[in-house]
């Protein structure tokens, strides 16, 4: 999780759900009468970590129940943010950077370690934990007035450490296979932090709420009686539109886009890097609609590097997923469990 937001640029426009997000605020709808005991105006709370700013808005009859629900959301969330953080030289991910090995391994670092070595394979590689001695390389060779330079030589040497496979992951420790070797959790940490933040919240007796941060959300039940969250698709070209907007009811979406971090003045090298050639891809944005925010935030990223085709195609084959690309032309080319507008 970067220190400043990998999510800023795309600022989400939460219609309807009280957010003041990209410039406006949206009015909220009455809540029909037989629907009071269940549902009031929606309660918010916003706070600043993960590098980004993180809401949640809240929907219950209580307010004093809705606040205690999020304090203790937004702890848990830190508590996560500091076990998977990599910006944090003491923290477990800093620590295994650092030094090649962990010993004492939390079992939360384990377990996303875990799902990101699956969704690693899954994608065929092109979401890989793996990718930081690229992203150290760019962030060493950052030219933001201007082009970047960047060596063959340098390039390949990076590559040669990029390997999901030869991380060791047990109870008895992780280890880097390879010296030089680093893992970065960006992709898919603030996702898993999103849905715990969720799972609060829903022990608290809090089941319609809504989480982001800063452009992975989650929506939980409903916003009131009837009336689903929902979410408009900001155009990073910023052409005066909303590409799309969607409902969502239960399910979570985040998306990548080539302008959240770049290093260099023409955008050409950004943060979404393909792992097997160290290069970033040519696109607007990456959406993905998926069960759980950890899900769609890493297929986010992983979609974006693969061709259109393949991207679409990887979506469709599974389950409760689906994804929109948006082209730098304005164009949304989506997969075919895509909603329609809402």
């Amino acid at each position: 999780m970067p220190k400043t937001s990998r999510r800023d640029f795309l600022r989400w426009t939460l219609a309807g759900s009280g957010l003041l997000l990209a410039g406006a605020a949206s009015v909220l709808e009455p809540v029909p009468a037989r629907a009071v005991a269940r549902f009031a105006a929606p309660v918010q709370q916003t706070a600043l970590f993960m590098g980004t700013m993180v809401s949640i808005t809240v929907a219950c009859s209580s307010s004093t129940q809705a606040h205690d629900a999020m304090d203790l959301a937004f702890a848990e969330g830190r508590r996560l943010e500091a076990l998977l953080t990599r910006h944090d030289a003491a923290a477990p991910l800093g620590v295994l950077n650092s030094q090649g090995s962990l010993r004492d391994v939390p079992p939360e670092l384990l377990n996303v370690w875990q799902r990101a070595h699956g969704i690693c394979h899954l994608t065929g590689g092109a979401f890989d934990a793996t990718v930081l001695p690229l992203v150290r390389l760019l962030e060493s060779r950052s030219n933001p007035e201007g082009e970047l330079e960047l060596a063959e030589s340098d390039l390949r040497e990076a590559l040669a450490l990029v390997d999901t496979d030869a991380v060791y992951a047990g109870r008895d420790g992780m280890r880097l296979g390879r010296q030089g070797m680093g893992l970065t959790l960006d992709g898919i940490a603030k996702g898993h932090i999103v849905d715990a933040m969720s799972a609060v919240l829903l022990r608290a007796g809090c089941e319609n709420h809504l989480i982001n941060a800063g452009g992975d959300i989650l929506a939980r039940g409903h916003k009131s009686q009837g009336v689903s969250w929902r979410v408009a698709v900001e155009d990073p070209e910023k052409r005066g539109h909303y590409p799309q907007v969607l409902e969502l009811y239960n399910q979570a979406i985040a998306t990548s886009g080539g302008y959240e971090v770049t290093y260099d003045a023409g955008g050409r090298h950004h943060h979404l890097l393909d792992p097997s050639t160290g290069r970033s891809p040519v696109l607007g944005s990456m959406s993905v609609l998926a069960a759980t925010c950890m899900q769609a935030d890493a297929l986010a990223t992983g979609l974006s590097v693969l061709p259109a085709g393949e991207a679409l195609a990887l979506a469709d084959s599974l389950s409760g997923c689906a994804c929109g690309l948006l082209r730098r032309d304005g164009r949304l080319q989506v997969s075919r469990r895509w909603p329609a507008e809402a």
